[in-house]
């Protein structure tokens, strides 16, 4: 294996000597509601990630049949085709925002879920979506389907490794959504996350405000 490797990405030194065992568990590869009711948000999602950083990702949907992929400094393709980042829109205005809530039904994360949401629609967000799957909502970001994806509280690293690649080699910024400006980093455990142009997710955050609720 590390022999094919080495000669399949002579431009991706960082790949050699590097053997990953890919272990197949509904948990973290599928977004098991979504596949469970055949609503076709659905994504394979598998990322490479050397010292905390992910370089390499690839995303597959086998209800449409859509494979997004990334690796650091190539851009990012769907289908063979290079895309990029919605860079029209410049504002909330012009927003197509997508949006998991997620499985947690504690009172305080509702309420705060909710607040958060009107803010976006009173400041006349152009449109809102809830499509269920981490994964598949950063490629939709990274191929310019979608303006901004915001989750507080995605389910661990396995929902956003590969996806941070793609959105960024596609011209957008992943930021954590509980600091402003500052870039998701990879660690265990729930997280929050934004991802878009630099002038979107700028925008998104400051008038969603911090989140508060403790994941």
């Amino acid at each position: 294996m590390e022999r094919y490797v080495m000669h399949e990405t002579p431009s991706f030194p960082y790949l050699h000597g590097y053997l990953s065992i890919l272990t197949v568990e509904d948990k973290c590869t599928i977004q098991q509601t979504n596949f469970v009711h055949n609503y076709p948000f659905v994504a394979v999602s598998i990322g490479f990630i050397q010292d905390s950083i992910p370089r390499v990702g690839v995303v597959y949907n086998p209800f449409t049949d859509c494979l997004y992929e990334a690796a650091e400094g190539s851009g990012t393709y769907m289908n063979g085709k290079p895309v990029r980042i919605d860079e029209d829109a410049t504002s909330i205005q012009d927003c197509l925002l997508v949006n998991n809530i997620g499985h947690l039904r504690n009172d305080a994360f509702i309420e705060e879920s909710t607040i958060r949401v009107q803010k976006w629609l009173k400041a006349g967000l152009r449109g809102y979506r809830a499509s269920g799957s981490a994964a598949q909502n950063l490629a939709h970001v990274a191929s310019g389907q979608v303006s901004c994806y915001y989750e507080h509280g995605y389910g661990g690293p396995w929902d956003v490794a590969a996806g941070i690649v793609l959105v960024k080699e596609a011209g957008g910024v992943v930021c954590d959504a509980r600091g402003v400006g500052e870039d998701l980093k990879i660690r265990f455990g729930k997280g929050s996350v934004c991802a878009g142009s630099s002038q979107i997710v700028e925008d998104v955050l400051r008038i969603a405000g911090k989140p508060t609720f403790q994941l």
